[in-house]
């Protein structure tokens, strides 16, 4: 038996009568001077807890009884209101409130700036080789679709600008495989990008805009570094999603043939992340040590490039440059200068 002290209004009147309330097993009782009345429980109804003095205990007929005692209430009714009070009860405390906003608001910005990333490149080694090779070639069937045609460059230039490539990839650790695509591409301007599966594509523009062939091998190494690290894939599997990253794991060929239609547009749009540029020039740099070739030449490099985009931006010009999708600043070149 649960028993409490309240204040009973008939409803007819504003006069208040003390009373002594008792609920047993589904019946409650009122009790006081001139007052004796007994409801089943079923019919009679509670407030939602709030921050009150007094609490309203709607009686059939109209009446009501008023009490401060919250605990017997709690007792009377249990799971009444369960949902308002725990809405209440959070929404008093304003701190937690803020506390959960906040951290969910950090485990968004995680997700996008660290959790797809890491989770990319875990899963990256999952994908198999002749999947990836395939997502390279529909990559390169988009490239060519979108913004590139067949190379202009004549015979014999073609052929040194292989010969610099086989250089440059000979003997890559890791069982690297790659390939050099020459692509006229107007939409791009002086570019070079990897796709997944090892395949490197060189624009007409960037091949006339090296000063000799150590320049251009210098950036031929860095998009190796590219490939080495398997960065395309990477990238491709973080701007896809969560959903790409499922595929990735379950080894679903359709998922990974659409996530490569869409992969030329994430590097040449978005581009690669800092620290991915930053891997991929270390490994430049290593790669032209072995090499013999100075790492200055892919600083010079990286200045005429910087002096063609501002070329093109004084001319107005909508076509992308390789700057645009590696972008290069006075530290990294710096960086470059002095060595990882």
């Amino acid at each position: 038996m649960i028993e409490f002290d309240a204040f009973y209004f008939d409803g007819r009147s504003s006069a208040r009568r003390p009373v002594r309330v008792r609920g047993g097993p589904g019946v409650l009782y009122v009790v006081g001077e001139g007052v004796r009345l007994e409801y089943p429980l079923s019919q009679v109804r509670v407030d939602a807890p709030m921050e009150v003095p007094q609490r309203r205990i709607a009686l059939p007929g109209g009446g009501q009884l008023q009490t401060s005692d919250h605990a017997a209430l709690a007792a009377l009714f249990p799971g009444e209101h369960a949902l308002e009070q725990s809405v209440h009860a959070f929404e008093r405390r304003w701190i937690r409130v803020l506390a959960v906003l906040a951290l969910l608001g950090a485990a968004l910005w995680w997700g996008a700036s660290d959790g797809l990333p890491l989770a990319a490149k875990l899963l990256a080694g999952w994908v198999p080789q002749r999947a990836e090779a395939a997502m390279g070639k529909g990559a390169l069937d988009a490239v060519d679709r979108s913004w590139c045609g067949p190379t202009e460059l004549g015979a014999e230039r073609q052929g040194a600008l292989r010969a610099d490539f086989e250089r440059a990839a000979r003997e890559l650790p890791g069982g690297i495989s790659a390939r050099l695509a020459l692509r006229r591409c107007a939409k791009i301007g002086p570019n070079a990008f990897a796709l997944p599966g090892g395949t490197v594509v060189v624009t007409d523009a960037l091949a006339r805009l090296a000063q000799n062939d150590e320049q251009l091998i210098s950036v031929l190494a860095h998009e190796l570094g590219h490939v080495h690290g398997r960065h395309s894939l990477r990238l491709a599997l973080q701007s896809a999603g969560a959903a790409a990253l499922v595929a990735a794991l379950l080894g679903d060929a359709v998922s990974l043939a659409g996530i490569a239609v869409a992969l030329p547009a994430a590097l040449i749009q978005a581009g690669y992340s800092r620290d991915l540029e930053r891997e991929a020039d270390d490994y430049a740099l290593a790669r032209l040590a072995a090499l013999g070739i100075p790492g200055e030449r892919f600083a010079e490099m990286l200045a005429l490039l910087e002096h063609e985009r501002g070329g093109k931006r004084a001319a107005a010009t909508s076509a992308l440059d390789y700057l645009s999708t590696h972008p290069a600043s006075a530290e990294r070149i710096r960086r470059i200068r002095s060595g990882p």
